[in-house]
């Protein structure tokens, strides 16, 4: 059994103006749950882990890895995790993709490689999260940012 997160937002602003707050390392910590601890870098093969609250099953660390950059385009990453060092259950990859559209970006999320019905849970749970917080928040800070420039 094989689970696949696509999720789409259209944004009123230029693909430009998208891509930098996906990428740029100041935006990011400011808005995203993730990149608090090691500023990013759009660059292949950069490699990051993340710490977050546990859960059952779940020892907290993101381990991260940029796998493809195509400026103004796409941004593509794995993120692997377990339920404790070393051993690590989830191995998905998050691909951004964003296309010019008439008055602004769609921006494209796919997340993939869950597996089995633990991975299917995962996706369930991870898409929520896609849908509510990362949209929420991205949403919301680029729209405060755009309006005080």
């Amino acid at each position: 059994m094989k689970k696949e997160i696509h999720l789409n937002w259209f944004y009123p602003y230029p693909t430009e103006t998208i891509w930098k707050y996906l990428t740029d390392p100041e935006l990011l910590r400011q808005w995203s749950s993730i990149h608090k601890t090691t500023p990013f870098e759009a660059r292949e093969g950069f490699e990051w882990t993340e710490q977050q609250k546990p859960r059952r099953g779940w020892d907290g660390i993101m381990y991260l890895k940029v796998l493809e950059v195509v400026p103004n385009q796409k941004l593509s990453y794995s993120l692997k995790g377990g339920p404790k060092p070393g051993e690590l259950s989830l191995d998905t990859i998050v691909t951004y993709e964003l296309t010019s559209v008439d008055g602004g970006t769609e921006l494209h999320l796919s997340h993939t490689g869950f597996e089995g019905f633990k991975g299917a849970f995962t996706a369930f749970i991870m898409e929520k999260g896609w849908m509510k917080i990362f949209n929420k928040r991205f949403r919301k800070f680029i729209n405060e940012q755009i309006v005080n420039v």
